[in-house]
């Protein structure tokens, strides 16, 4: 997990930890997102640590990463469980592409923010 930017960019206090894919999380994008599952699945560790934005709708219990992806041409929205496991480690719920013009529309609600990296 990119905790430095997390917490930087939304003012959290995340500790360390890996970030997982579960076989169930697995299944749920590919239930929900059939399309995009196999176009986004080999490029999530890139987006998760180079995040353009980290956003927080504060409506669960994560944060949404997202990335440009130029090989899709596309922004690539991975959402993460900020409860880490028992291991320590922050699970992938989701993950889907993005238009841009959705995240300026999530940048205009203050929803979803340009990473801080100083």
């Amino acid at each position: 997990m990119p905790v430095i930017a997390v917490n930087k960019t939304l003012g959290t206090e995340l500790e360390a930890g890996e970030v997982v894919l579960t076989r169930g999380a697995q299944r749920h994008a590919n239930q929900r997102h059939p399309v995009d599952y196999p176009k986004c699945l080999p490029h999530l560790a890139n987006v998760i640590a180079n995040p353009r934005y980290i956003g927080d709708d504060h409506t669960n219990s994560g944060i949404e990463i997202w990335g440009y992806v130029a090989t899709l041409s596309t922004m690539v929205l991975v959402a993460i469980e900020l409860i880490p496991d028992e291991h320590g480690r922050y699970q992938i719920s989701s993950f889907y592409m993005v238009s841009e013009k959705k995240a300026q529309a999530r940048r205009l609600k203050g929803f979803l923010k340009v990473v801080v990296l100083e």
